[in-house]
């Protein structure tokens, strides 16, 4: 468990196909990086975590997708508990795979009428 890389396929509206985020686990941070832009959040023990880099938000909203507000905080959910051993490498993939639907619906299903359009 020294290394755990998962790859996303996040579908990005203003491009219209998806983009890779890769996502690089180990017990003290998480990096994720999308083409040059890198988020990494640390591991502090017996404190939140800490964002630094790229504002992961910031990354996704460059490409036209807007997760909901909990997204950042539902990673280090899973992180913390491929950390202690709850997941296995198969199953933080598979646990992040389901993340990767939902935020795909949402991107996917957003509104395109011209007034909505001009505003995501």
């Amino acid at each position: 468990m020294d290394e755990a890389i998962v790859e996303l396929e996040i579908f990005s509206p203003r491009w219209g196909h998806t983009d890779t985020y890769e996502f690089i686990f180990s017990r003290n941070n998480i990096v994720i990086k999308q083409g040059a832009r890198i988020a990494k959040c640390e591991w502090i023990e017996n404190r939140d975590a800490e964002w630094s880099g790229d504002n992961l938000y910031q990354i996704l909203n460059n490409d036209s997708i807007y997760p909901p507000e909990n997204f950042q905080r539902l990673i280090e959910n899973a992180w913390e508990a491929w950390r202690d051993g709850e997941l296995d490498n198969t199953e933080l993939n598979e646990e992040l795979k389901e993340l990767e639907k939902w935020l795909n619906i949402i991107s996917e299903t957003k509104p395109k009428t011209d007034f909505w359009i001009k505003r995501f």
